[in-house]
């Protein structure tokens, strides 16, 4: 409890000494790869254009991200989708298929579906795939899990192997418990502000992504059921991040965190996170990445030589992107244009100058392979991005009208 009180500390110092951005604050766009006046010659017609965007034009481009994971009992229902092996099943990293039962949550009983195909198995595919966009050099990413109470797995790291192995062994351990929120959110404040393992960085951007698949049942509810109090106290823990500057966005995954969203949604409220309701916990997949930690939603890149844009860009949560520009013989023009979350605008241009090869250029196929693979995965949910975001802002507006009443105790294993 000290150590968390020296938390608040520091939060209050940082938001006194007015280390918050300006609200004004236009965004800023780098262009880092091709360099303005770059001779290219390859076989490809279209050339790999990328940098990054950030809302504040004067802060560090580093951003600290902790994913915090729910792996209550609750976790190993179905996820409501086919996932195949977009979980990346343990096998491929040497490790045996959870055990993953009804009579237990995990402690026993009769198997359930296929545990690759699980709320957990979803909460995996989403982290690894978030994790496939970020930059390691300027992001750190760490992983707590929660359930009876809150479990470091790995603190903050820029080697994202190690990151990928930790998420393989949440998914081998399997779903067990009940819905500590408070505890993770409260963990999560001390690592994110340098007060436990993770080395400090006062200069970072620092955010949590909270998948849950249900409400807080403890410590108060003893995991049968959720009160007043265990929702208060996790506010008012997600309140004290949002003091020390720590945004958390919050993902509600499956029918029961949407039919009882009051959690949900004052955490992301107090903590000037997000809010994103998904009915079918599998969509994660699909939405995980459209937050922006660097308040930019938008980028758009166009060769203003032959009026063309991008025909893939892929913009990451914490503001880097990539994109495959066509181009044609001699001078062209690139223009990169950002939009803010708050409507404000910034461009910056480049020109270069591209000559037909022999030889290929290995980091456009690299991003082109890879960008297929995105969605390849995607594709096996049967529905499409566009589609998965209009149901959440559905959802969303659902869950903020919806009266916000206590659910009866729950049966049966801890939730």
């Amino acid at each position: 409890m000290n150590l968390f009180r020296c938390a608040l500390v520091s939060a209050l110092f940082f938001c006194i000494v007015g280390l918050d951005p300006v609200a004004s604050a236009q965004p800023k766009v780098q262009i880092l790869s091709p360099k303005n006046g770059t001779q290219i010659t390859q076989d490809q017609k279209s050339v790999l254009v990328s940098g990054k965007v950030a809302r504040e034009a004067g802060r560090s481009g580093n951003v600290d991200i902790f994913l915090v994971i729910d792996v209550s009992g609750s976790t190993a229902l179905y996820s409501g989708a086919d996932l195949g092996d977009a979980d990346q099943p343990p096998e491929s990293t040497g490790f045996p298929t959870p055990q993953i039962s009804i009579g237990g949550f995990g402690l026993g009983g009769p198997p359930i579906r296929n545990p690759r195909n699980s709320v957990l198995a979803a909460e995996v595919a989403a982290a690894r795939r978030l994790l496939l966009q970020l930059n390691h050099e300027t992001t750190r990413v760490g992983v707590l899990s929660f359930s009876d109470r809150a479990n470091l797995l790995q603190p903050l790291t820029h080697d994202f192997e190690r990151v990928r192995k930790v998420l393989a062994d949440v998914l081998r351990s399997g779903s067990y418990g009940g819905t500590n929120m408070v505890e993770a959110i409260r963990l999560a404040i001390s690592e994110l502000m340098g007060f436990g393992t993770s080395e400090r960085r006062t200069d970072a951007i620092k955010v949590q992504f909270l998948l849950t698949d249900g409400f807080p049942t403890l410590p108060i509810g003893e995991s049968k059921r959720m009160t007043p109090e265990d929702v208060a106290l996790t506010i008012n823990a997600a309140r004290l991040a949002g003091k020390a500057g720590i945004k958390v966005h919050v993902f509600a995954l499956g029918e029961e965190a949407l039919s009882y969203p009051r959690a949900a949604i004052g955490i992301a409220k107090e903590s000037g996170g997000t809010y994103t309701p998904v009915v079918r916990p599998a969509d994660a997949l699909a939405v995980l990445e459209n937050i922006s930690v660097v308040g930019v939603d938008y980028v758009q890149v166009i060769n203003q030589t032959i009026g063309q844009k991008a025909t893939q860009l892929r913009l990451a949560a914490d503001g880097f992107f990539s994109s495959a520009v066509p181009v044609t013989e001699g001078k062209n023009q690139i223009d990169v244009l950002a939009r803010a979350s708050d409507g404000g605008n910034a461009r910056e241009s480049i020109t270069i100058y591209y000559q037909p090869g022999t030889q290929k250029s290995l980091d456009l196929e690299v991003f082109l392979e890879k960008e297929k693979n995105l969605q390849l995965e995607v594709n096996r949910l049967g529905k499409s991005p566009a589609e998965i975001q209009r149901e959440v802002e559905r959802n969303r507006e659902d869950s903020l009208s919806k009266p916000q009443q206590l659910p009866p105790p729950t049966e049966g294993p801890a939730r």
